[in-house]
């Protein structure tokens, strides 16, 4: 009789400690502007179910496997693919149809003559297919190609370049960086063999484009994701919070102690990491000369809270962040490599009032571009190029 009265204080204790976590992690995800919002997922499975016929395959990064120790490193996502990209600022799904090497390249013309790297900014997230950056060109009647991938630092970005230039033609080249992220991602993509390799092996390339290792893309990539379209019951947990993902979340930032300390910004501090980024800026500009190709830079603005900084810790790292890219401009005027800088353009011409014209918050969060954003963005870049 007392075990099981034990059993009963347990199971009573267990309950009440799951509901107080269950309101605490409601009250996250109202605060975050997160609560009961579907997934992508959710999308992925609905929409699914609606196409049978047609597969659909959630954006894939490439920095989620630079810690695996595969024989080949994706460096893009699925093929030829209905791909889903991401959820705007309404929740709603963005899709795109990826191209034969994976990138986000709708309708090309055959006469592209400009060719874009970077990260998600370059990807198109998060605006429909008419906003994006390739789209964006068209209204000034230049065609271009994109090899953005959502995550990608310079050093990616670099092996993404190297990797597939080949199979894109153009005589313009525009490498978009995202310093805020940039130092970062390349503290973390240095470590991974395969990706030096594109920098310090002057040929080296994985040849990603032949069957073998497209059939090996396709398994790593189905690997990772897994069955997704049929975890249906997870993405339920997930959109009603009962997975505490968001407290699971909260105690893990907590135990790894990721409250903006300084320790943060040690990867902004590194003259290793310094010298890696100029010598990748260096290799682009090698690779343009040798084919006669116009070379230019588009730093995309830093985000609003940096932008606008008001903590202390906000100020430090906007401190540490000018100075990079105080570095990489000086760099750039030494050797004649023309520049775009979009942070010095807002705050030339808006304000903290009237930036969400162009920066969009998703989940209470300040996030990519607006339409408006891209469309001043292409605008400045032309006029650039002319």
């Amino acid at each position: 009789m007392k075990f099981l009265n034990y059993i009963k204080i347990i199971l009573i204790n267990f309950f009440l400690l799951y509901f107080l976590l269950y309101a605490l992690e409601i009250f996250i995800n109202y605060k975050n502007g997160k609560l009961f919002k579907k997934t992508r997922l959710y999308y992925l499975n609905k929409d699914s179910k609606k196409n049978s016929n047609q597969k659909i395959y959630l954006n894939f990064g490439s920095y989620k496997l630079i810690d695996k120790n595969n024989d080949i490193l994706p460096l893009s996502g699925y093929e030829k693919n209905k791909i889903l990209l991401c959820l705007n600022e309404k929740n709603e799904p963005i899709y795109f149809y990826s191209d034969k090497n994976g990138f986000n390249n709708e309708n090309l013309s055959g006469n592209e003559n400009i060719l874009l790297i970077g990260d998600s900014y370059v990807q198109g997230m998060c605006v429909q297919n008419k906003d994006n950056l390739n789209a964006q060109f068209k209204k000034f009647n230049l065609d271009t190609s994109s090899l953005g991938v959502g995550g990608n630092g310079p050093l990616l970005e670099f092996a993404t370049y190297k990797e597939f230039n080949s199979d894109y033609q153009f005589n313009k080249l525009i490498l978009f960086l995202t310093i805020d992220n940039d130092y970062y991602d390349l503290s973390n993509e240095k470590k991974n063999k395969i990706l030096m390799n594109y920098l310090n092996k002057e040929n080296f390339k994985q040849n990603l484009s032949n069957l073998q290792n497209k059939k090996k893309k396709i398994e790593i990539l189905d690997n990772y994701f897994g069955d997704k379209t049929e975890r249906l019951w997870n993405d339920f947990l997930s959109v009603y919070h009962f997975n505490l993902k968001q407290v699971g979340n909260l105690i893990e930032d907590l135990i790894k102690g990721k409250n903006l300390n300084n320790d943060n910004y040690l990867y902004l501090q590194d003259n290793e990491i310094d010298k890696l980024f100029i010598k990748i800026i260096e290799n682009f500009n090698k690779s343009a000369t040798q084919n006669k190709i116009e070379f230019f830079i588009v730093f995309n603005s830093i985000t609003p809270d940096i932008l606008y900084a008001k903590s202390l810790n906000q100020k430090k790292f906007q401190k540490l962040i000018n100075k990079k890219i105080s570095d990489i401009k000086s760099y750039l005027e030494i050797h004649e490599i023309r520049y775009f800088d979009y942070s010095d353009y807002l705050t030339k011409n808006y304000n903290e009032d009237n930036i969400s014209l162009i920066f969009k918050k998703i989940n209470n969060k300040w996030d990519h571009y607006t339409e408006k954003g891209f469309s001043i963005l292409t605008k400045e870049i032309v006029n650039l190029m002319n």
